[in-house]
């Protein structure tokens, strides 16, 4: 009984009880007198969750009972048994489904006597045989035969089954919502709800076996999985199965093939399909081998073939629940006997937890952010944090410890916290956080029994909620939030201490909470990804062992790092680097600050260090960039001006000695970029401008500083020099991988220089150009260099390293072919005078922006462009996946874009740029390329840019070839701004991409129809 559970002053409930007296006397009259009108009933209907709803359901069932006849017997109940009253508000204030049920099936209600009763949960009646009989009665089936054959079929059966079932299901919520400790229950009504879900099964199967004319050739097992098979189902979920059959009677395999899918189907129906009794839930064998593109019955060496050679990894993760639930016991026995082992052995597959977890990852990604927040189940902190917690745990130590080879979370988490696996407490948190969200999701799910798991927003509806979780004391919306809130927080907070600490404990030989041994503690490492488990072990003890300040601070928040390491995909390149930068900085109490007390600085610090080796690199030179984590802005590039004022600066104070401290300025901004480039502070199509822009400072910086040094030694007439940037640096489009591609220019200031003068000139502003190349490329040196490639100068190597403004227009004017008019197409003066840098570029313009192109530089051009393909792609390259030379690359795109540059140029200004795209925007605009082909070419160009430079991000070198190696394609992938788990998914796009930019380039370049 329910009464006296909670006075109405502490209840919440407002206004009167006006209508619902109105309800009361109106089922009274239909009663025949004053029978539920009183203080009472009025009491009941003030602890009910909503008084209103409570006495209109009461009203309307008394209605449907006095139709059917029953009007004397309906008034005898109530004025006989208190219990049945308590018991019928109680549901009626809490679930108009079940009064919609009462009213359809009135008799049903005096199951709600207690006489008439058949399940109470936790008493014999509830047992899981009990339970099947109840159904196998209500279809007159024999439960004892081996395969039972329902005496009722058709529409008649399948009422009766689902009938008895919902008279069921109201008498488990009725029982459900009287509990004074609902949290205390959860676990025998999630098992009863399993049972009876197995019950309707089995029993709808013996239907089945009725209407099906060769039911008799096939044994049929229905295995079930997820919730259902670990007896933890919810008031209404999907009951995932699967079906395995056998033949029987010596029936060939086709037959009992058909024989068993025929049944399936029907069962499927008789639960799921139209009927005049509305169907109870779907039942979904999309989990099944191949899911629904595969048979839906397989024997059981079929299923054992697929989980052997075939099967996906989180299969095996979906089988961890799995057992038989109804049909033949012995094959189901068999099946599972057959198939769980396998279960246990999955962790030692490549990538097994990396997928696990990014499953879990995209799931919750997939929640509408508005949504996030009022999920109970998908939610941060929610159900599935708690249950993903537990199975991965069982997933990662099952193999070797049986005792943990549970499927139901509660009994997972009692079992886990007694053998060691994770702290007694941790794991008694867990589960009363489960049990409650659990109670939570209940409550959500019986007033329409639907399936739901988010939280209502109207505040009427929060309120009724709460007073459905709470029988006592406090039954407000506030404590409703207010515990939830606690236990989410508590359950995200539990992940890295579950999962990380005792391997800490472990390291430093301490055993106290978990008492894990060292190899439990590698197996564990293991399992999240870190390959080096002895290494991994040695890098914790070394960062946490001693009673250092610097160690007490790393053994509070390396569970969180080892974490997040592992979720980045080379865990141990992570750990290693940060106990260098950790050894390097832990005399600086800001640093140690940073990672106590900053969780987005320690986050991203272990993003970087685990996914990119150039980034990581870069920070170990510049410790002290770390603090840039903390702060966004601070990795934000800095301004042009801002940059060559600190330029300036150096130079100042440093004079012709300032190279090194350019070099460091150079490094550090380079590393802003990068950082700033892993952490998506800036759009990747922004960063091959900003490293340009900082290459151009270098470079000029760095010439400036020369000059200081050698023209003070030399005595040589003065003269202007110039840098003049090629290829990517001209287009400023270089990654974090690109040479800068030069010529240098020179021009005296005096003119008429005798020989002997332009002689001694020459030779020292040769000397200029091999020092700034020397020393700027010193890798030897402070900082990251810069490789100076002169090679695109007039007559390449053999050609003079430096000409002078008057040579160069010479040799336009006399040697030039067309391949370098190509070439200046992108030379942009980036360095050195500014007079003599404007007067080389008005010097190309007319030779790269022609009048007229001729029909044979044409076909020069297009040869050269073949003769590359077949000849400067590398010996046993893949042309499909060369990233500047393969088909659909950047130089596909690149040379049909100059090309339109070289031969319409002189007509549309908006071409004369050294920017491919901006070219092909400009293209696109005089009419010469369709804005389809347009953006077939700049997304081919777009991915090929980014992935060079995502693959030298990860690697730390030069990549030419979209990456075969997995690891390596994943990291691409994530640099690149995809999902975890997407390495496919980039080599798809991207193969795809540079197929359709191929096809659009031999129609535009080699005017191929």
């Amino acid at each position: 009984m329910v009464v006296g559970r909670s006075n109405s002053a502490r209840s919440g409930t407002a206004g009167t009880l006006t209508r619902s007296r109105r309800f009361l006397a109106e089922a009274d009259e239909h009663l025949g007198g004053e029978v539920l009108s009183g203080p009472a009933v009025e009491g009941l209907l003030a602890t009910a969750a909503d008084p209103d709803a409570a006495a209109l359901g009461v009203l309307r069932v008394v209605e449907a009972v006095a139709r059917d006849g029953g009007r004397d017997r309906m008034r005898a109940a109530i004025e006989d048994n208190p219990a049945f009253v308590s018991r019928l508000v109680l549901l009626a204030g809490a679930s108009e489904a079940s009064v919609d049920h009462l009213v359809r099936w009135p008799g049903s209600v005096f199951a709600l006597e207690g006489s008439d009763t058949h399940l109470i949960i936790g008493s014999e009646s509830a047992e899981p045989e009990a339970v099947r009989r109840v159904m196998f009665e209500a279809v007159e089936a024999d439960p004892e035969a081996e395969h039972p054959v329902a005496a009722l079929s058709g529409d008649a059966a399948v009422t009766a089954l689902r009938r008895t079932y919902r008279d069921l299901l109201v008498q488990v919520a009725t029982d459900d919502l009287a509990a004074l400790e609902p949290t205390s229950i959860v676990e025998s009504v999630t098992a009863l709800l399993s049972d009876l879900a197995a019950g309707v099964v089995d029993a709808g199967l013996a239907v089945a076996r009725a209407e099906v004319e060769d039911a008799d050739t096939a044994a049929l097992a229905v295995i079930g999985m997820g919730k259902c098979g670990a007896r933890e189902l919810n008031y209404v979920s999907d009951v995932d199965v699967v079906f395995c059959y056998s033949p029987l009677g010596g029936a060939d395999d086709s037959a009992a093939a058909r024989s068993a899918t025929r049944l399936a189907l029907r069962l499927v129906e008789i639960i799921s399909g139209s009927a005049p009794e509305p169907a109870l839930w779907e039942l979904d064998a999309a989990l099944r081998p191949e899911g629904k593109a595969g048979p839906l019955v397989r024997k059981l060496e079929e299923f054992e073939h697929y989980y052997r050679e075939v099967a996906h990894n989180w299969e095996f993760q979906a089988l961890l629940k799995a057992r038989p639930i109804a049909g033949d016991r012995a094959l189901g026995a068999a099946w599972f006997d057959a198939l769980n082992p396998f279960v246990w052995t999955a962790s030692e597959r490549e990538g097994f937890i990396e997928q696990v977890r990014a499953m879990r990852v995209r799931v919750v990604d997939l929640i509408p952010k508005k949504e996030t927040e009022r999920q109970i189940k998908l939610g941060p902190g929610g159900l599935r944090d708690v249950e993903f917690s537990a199975q991965l745990l069982q997933l990662v130590h099952g193999l070797a410890d049986d005792r943990i080879r549970v499927p139901t979370t509660l009994r997972v988490l009692e079992a886990l916290g007694e053998t060691g696996y994770i702290a007694s407490a941790d794991a008694a948190d867990l589960a009363e956080a489960y049990r409650f969200m659990r109670v939570i999701e209940h409550r959500l799910q019986i007033p329409r029994m639907q399936r739901t798991a988010l939280l209502p927003t109207q505040e009427a509806k929060l309120r009724t909620l709460a007073r459905t979780v709470f029988a006592l004391g406090d039954r407000s919306e506030k404590r409703l939030t207010a515990e939830r809130s606690r236990h989410a927080r508590r359950v995200r907070g539990l992940h890295e201490q579950i999962f990380y600490r005792p391997i800490l404990e472990a390291a430093a030989g301490q055993g106290a909470i978990g008492a894990m041994s060292t190899e439990a503690a590698r197996d564990r490492l293991a399992a999240f990804g870190y390959r080096g488990t002895k290494s991994a072990m040695g890098h914790i003890a070394a960062l946490t062992s001693g009673v250092s300040r610097a160690a007490a601070v790393q053994r509070q928040v390396l569970p969180a790092l080892l974490d997040w390491f592992s979720e980045g995909v080379d865990p141990d390149a992570g750990l290693l680097a940060f106990r260098r930068l950790s050894e390097s900085l832990s005399g600086s109490n800001w640093y140690l600050k940073l990672l106590r007390d900053s969780g987005v600085a320690a986050r991203s610090m272990a993003q970087v260090l685990s996914l990119s080796a150039f980034a990581t690199d870069l920070l170990l030179h510049t410790p002290t960039a770390a603090e840039w984590l903390d702060d966004q802005d601070l990795l934000r590039p800095r301004s042009t001006a801002a940059l060559r004022q600190e330029v300036a600066g150096l130079l100042e104070r440093h004079g012709a000695e300032a190279l090194d401290p350019i070099r460091a300025l150079y490094s550090r901004e380079v590393l802003r970029t990068a950082l700033a480039d892993i952490l998506s502070v800036v759009e990747l199509s922004e960063v091959p401008g900003i490293l340009s822009g900082l290459m151009e400072i270098a470079i000029d910086s760095a010439l400036t500083a020369v000059r200081m040094r050698l023209d003070a030694e030399a005595d040589v007439p003065d003269y202007e020099f110039a840098v003049i940037a090629m290829g990517r640096l001209g287009g400023a489009e270089i990654g974090y991988f690109s040479d800068a591609d030069v010529m240098f220019v020179y021009r005296p200031c005096a003119s008429g220089l005798g020989a002997e003068e332009s002689g001694k000139l020459a030779a020292h502003v040769k000397k200029v150009a091999l020092a700034l190349a020397t020393e700027l490329g010193n890798t030897g040196a402070r900082g990251l260099a810069v490789d100076i490639d002169a090679d695109l100068r007039p007559e390449g190597k053999s050609g003079p390293l430096v000409r002078s403004l008057e040579s160069y227009r010479k040799y336009y004017d006399k040697w030039s072919e067309p391949w370098e008019a190509q070439a200046l197409l992108r030379a942009r003066a980036i360095a050195g005078t500014p007079g003599l840098r404007d007067d080389f570029t008005a010097l190309i313009d007319p030779l790269r922006y022609p009048s007229a192109v001729p029909d044979s530089s044409l076909r020069q051009m297009r040869r050269l462009k073949a003769r590359m393909e077949s000849e400067r792609l590398p010996r046993g390259a893949d042309p499909k996946r060369h990233i500047k030379l393969g088909r659909g690359g950047l130089s596909d795109v690149e040379w049909t874009v100059q090309l339109a540059q070289l031969r319409h140029a002189a007509e549309h200004p908006g071409l004369r740029t050294t920017s491919t795209l901006e070219a092909l925007e400009a293209a696109v605009e005089a009419g010469l390329v369709s804005s389809d082909d347009a953006l077939v070419l700049e997304t081919a160009w777009s991915m090929a840019t980014a992935l060079r430079s995502a693959v030298m991000l990860y690697r730390g070198r030069t990549a030419e070839a979209l990456p075969a190696d997995h690891t390596e394609l994943e990291a691409s992938a994530r640099l690149m701004g995809y999902r975890p788990g997407s390495a496919q998914k980039l080599a798809e796009e991207y193969l795809g991409a540079t197929r359709r930019a191929r096809k659009v380039m031999e129609r535009l370049f080699y005017a191929f129809d």
